[in-house]
């Protein structure tokens, strides 16, 4: 959902965006395909990446993004997602209690994440995504916090820094996840 594909500065293709699971279960090892093809409708290339999330429950949108040097021009580009069912389940009560994003390069955005429920047994990670003035997603970032950081009732700071984002910024969204 809401992809994009461009060429960043460095001369590499990029594709961007977001998937949903409408599976009916949370899905863990999740890898989005992504194959590229010319004018004659022939796959010139394929790449894969996968979301930066162990696991992504029923009903949530988290995003993706492949960087590929890409040797053979491409006019669109498909993509496959797959996952494995899991039983796992990601905490998602951790609470953003502030934000605010400063632009430039990189794009920043800082705040205050607060635990009101038990001790995460990892770590906890906030997911950033870019969107420009279409709702499209443009680029991603993300930090992970040491269980030891935000343990039971805590509240930290974070900051997510994202590189040189693809044309303007509209808004962003924070996800935030608990492991």
């Amino acid at each position: 959902m809401n992809d994009v594909s461009y060429t960043d500065e460095r001369g590499l293709v990029r594709v961007v965006g977001e998937l949903y699971n409408n599976t009916g279960t949370n899905q863990e090892q999740i890898l989005a395909t992504i194959s590229f093809f010319d004018e004659q409708d022939i796959k010139v290339a394929e790449g894969a990446t996968a979301p930066v999330v162990e696991v992504v429950s029923q009903g949530t949108m988290v995003p993706f993004d492949l960087e590929i040097d890409l040797q053979f021009p491409h006019v669109r580009y498909e993509i496959e997602i797959d996952g494995i069912p899991t039983g796992r389940q990601p905490r998602q009560d951790l609470q953003i209690l502030s934000h605010t994003s400063t632009a430039g390069d990189p794009y920043r955005i800082t705040g205050e994440i607060h635990n009101p429920g038990e001790a995460l047994s990892t770590y906890a990670e906030i997911i950033a995504v870019l969107y420009d003035d279409v709702g499209r997603a443009v680029n991603v970032g993300y930090v992970f916090l040491p269980a030891e950081d935000l343990g039971p009732g805590q509240t930290t700071f974070f900051e997510v820094s994202i590189g040189q984002p693809y044309g303007s910024i509209a808004s962003y969204n924070l996800t935030t996840l608990g492991f």
